[in-house]
């Protein structure tokens, strides 16, 4: 995920009251139960500091949730008194350990949210046949687009009986017409993935079609396609986006550890572990972090600029800057990379082997 989508989040000054509640609607009377939830959340943060102008606001973003049933949660921020983030969750935070679910600092605890959050970049899926196109574009979890594309309906079938001469003519006729819908396909393709910036692009349908229609892709987009067997006719919005989100995913992981691996492996625009990351996070330099652990990794020391993290407070002071106090490292250098635009991806431990769970892509050589 770009973490600059959340920069008006970080616009604030804080502290942050942060939120995960489950507003699952699975029970008779629902309300009462998040309600109930909410109380014991509310009683933990007023302990831990969080005013009652934030709290309040908090609650009353809590009773509107989504009268929705199944299991489901949200992801709540406040500040001020006001709510800056409100987002849903695929399922209920009853997993989290209870010091993630309510937490009040200097910094937001996002990581939960950013491990839930399954589809991480733009992406466009294409159902393709002969004759036609749906294309399911997809700019984030709320922001979904459906287009339809028709080419010309004749001939587009092939004949098995009459005149050998004639099914011959008819055969590669029928072969043309399909190779020239592929090619209005993939030119409709390229331009809506070059629009929306498009990070992955998944071709599903007519196998053979899938074929022509990725040969006549832009050089340019050609080298994201994924193929899949899910279609997008017919199917809900929400389900089509979580059951192919896993295949968008997996995809992009494996393109950036790929990418670690080569610049590890040049020892010039790669670095991992806690100490490098951060003096990078710093400077501004990290495009891309990688974060594979679970671990709580310590706390970090945070100034009021959001480029300004240290392990050690004096590297705060040496800057010239005051300390606002020591926040998880994660909610630090979410805090920084949101700051810088910076990408971060959650990956399997397998995939990847990182000192200490963390590493980073650069933009330019450290």
């Amino acid at each position: 995920m770009q973490m600059g989508q959340l920069q008006h989040v970080y616009d604030h000054a804080g502290p942050f009251t942060t939120v995960y509640v489950d507003t699952s609607a699975d029970v008779e009377d629902a309300s009462k139960a998040i309600e109930l939830r909410w109380r014991d959340l509310r009683e933990r943060l007023q302990g831990q500091g969080a005013d009652e102008a934030t709290l309040e606001a908090i609650g009353e973003q809590v009773r509107r949730h989504r009268a929705q049933n199944g299991p489901r949660g949200q992801v709540i921020v406040g500040t001020g008194g006001e709510v800056v983030l409100s987002e849903e969750l695929p399922e209920p935070p009853s997993n989290l350990p209870a010091e993630d679910q309510a937490c009040f600092g200097a910094a937001p605890h996002l990581l939960p949210y950013l491990r839930r959050r399954m589809t991480p970049v733009p992406f466009l899926l294409a159902d393709v046949d002969r004759v036609s196109a749906e294309l399911l574009l997809v700019r984030g979890s709320a922001d979904i687009e459906r287009r339809e594309l028709s080419g010309a309906d004749h001939p587009v079938h092939k004949a098995h009986s009459g005149d050998p001469e004639n099914h011959q003519r008819l055969h590669l006729a029928v072969e043309e017409q399909w190779r020239r819908n592929a090619e209005l396909m993939a030119d409709e393709i390229t331009e809506w993935a070059r629009k929306m910036e498009a990070r992955v692009i998944v071709l599903a349908g007519d196998v053979q079609q899938r074929g022509l229609v990725r040969d006549r892709l832009g050089n340019e987009v050609r080298d994201v396609v994924v193929e899949s067997d899910t279609g997008v006719r017919g199917v809900p919005d929400e389900e089509l986006r979580q059951e192919i989100a896993s295949t968008v995913h997996n995809a992009h992981v494996a393109d950036v550890v790929d990418e670690f691996e080569r610049e590890r492996g040049r020892a010039e625009r790669a670095v991992e572990g806690w100490p490098d990351t951060v003096a990078l996070l710093r400077r501004g330099q990290v495009r891309t972090l990688l974060w594979t652990t679970d671990e709580r990794a310590g706390e970090l020391y945070i100034g009021p600029g959001t480029t300004e993290l240290a392990d050690v407070e004096q590297d705060l002071t040496d800057m010239g800057s005051e300390t606002l106090g020591r926040v998880p490292a994660s909610a630090a250098v979410l805090r920084t990379l949101a700051a810088t635009d910076g990408e971060v991806i959650i990956a399997d431990p397998e995939a990847v082997e990182l000192t200490g769970g963390i590493g980073a892509v650069l933009r330019f050589a450290a």
